[in-house]
């Protein structure tokens, strides 16, 4: 009996999926492999932007990083003019002043000899660019200028942001250029 109900049963499901595919008009069969497909591909169109997204999300985090030294290197530079006032208020010092390059370490600071505040000048100009030389910021450059006459500087940390191998630099930050600028200006 177990087996006659068995056949009787497997004969009956037949039956119901043979009337099914015969009730279903044929442009209609395989219309749920299609729907599948799009579905797959929908999905898979989410997940590249989603992993375009993380991308973004890591190389704007590397440059919040970057900002961050920026501020804090500019924030030292500031510090250091405040603390030799006497050069930095000066009307007609220049000591300050740099185009990017690297100035030379004052021989008093090798010797046991004393320095003045335009050595002090000098070795803090040294130590601020041997600073962003040593930093995260690719192609990292700083610049000081003065307002002539005033004790008013602006500092500028300049790095390659956009890692095409060249830094533009200019007397101010080019919102429209690819690479990163921090401007900081102080009155002493």
């Amino acid at each position: 009996m177990n087996s006659n109900s068995t056949e009787k049963s497997k004969t009956q499901l037949a039956r119901r999926k043979k009337s099914r595919l015969m009730l279903m008009p044929l442009s209609q069969q395989g219309f749920t492999l299609i729907e599948v497909m799009v579905a797959v591909f929908v999905l898979a169109v989410g997940i590249l932007g989603m992993a375009g997204m993380q991308a973004v999300s890591v190389r704007e985090s590397q440059n919040s990083i970057f900002r961050s030294q920026a501020d804090i290197l500019a924030a030292d530079m500031a510090d250091r003019l405040r603390a030799n006032r006497t050069d930095a208020t000066d009307p007609l010092s220049t000591n300050y002043e740099t185009d990017g390059t690297f100035g030379v370490l004052p021989n008093c600071m090798v010797t046991t000899a004393s320095c003045d505040e335009v050595d002090i000048a000098g070795y803090d100009i040294f130590q601020w660019q041997t600073q962003i030389a040593n930093s995260n910021l690719p192609s990292g450059i700083g610049t000081i200028t003065r307002n002539a006459g005033t004790s008013e500087y602006t500092i500028l940390v300049f790095w390659d942001e956009d890692r095409d191998g060249a830094v533009v630099t200019g007397a101010s930050c080019n919102s429209t250029a690819a690479d990163g600028c921090i401007r900081l200006v102080i009155q002493i």
